[in-house]
This record gives structure tokens, C-alpha cells and sequence, in this order.
């Protein structure tokens, strides 16, 4: 019984579905604290820096997935 290996197709989406999620929760986690800081809950200092690190870790997540989208691929 031979199994053929995935289309490229299939893991190229699997790829782009995973980048696309890691964009959307970072996206939503800036809308978040802009939301914050016009309620005036956080102040604009803190949302610089709360918004330099939510981008920081979505590079690192979207490198990472990147890298191991590309690892198991075959």
C-alpha cells in the first residue's frame, strides 16, 4: 500500500493558513490596546511598548512557522 506524498498545493496552504492566523492575532492584539488606550485604561507610553512587542513576537511566530513550514516539507 503506497501512500503518495501530499500535492505541494496542499502544504503550501497549510503553510499560508498558519502565517495567516499568526497576522490575525497580532492584528487584533494591537486593535486591543488601541481600544485600551482611547478608553484611556493604558496609557499611550505603555501602548508603544505593549505595540513594539506584539510586533516583535508576530515576526518571531511568522519566522517560525515559516521555518518549520519549510522543514517538514517534502
Amino acid at each position: 500500500m503506497n501512500q503518495a506524498p501530499p500535492p505541494a498545493e496542499t502544504t503550501s496552504r497549510g503553510l499560508s493558513g498558519s502565517l495567516r492566523t499568526v497576522a490575525v492575532l497580532c492584528v487584533l492584539a494591537l486593535a486591543l490596546a488601541g481600544i485600551l488606550v482611547v478608553l484611556e485604561v493604558i496609557p499611550r507610553s505603555t501602548f508603544a511598548e505593549v505595540g513594539g512587542k506584539v510586533l516583535a513576537v508576530g515576526g518571531i511566530a511568522l519566522v517560525a512557522t515559516l521555518a518549520l513550514g519549510l522543514l517538514t516539507r517534502r
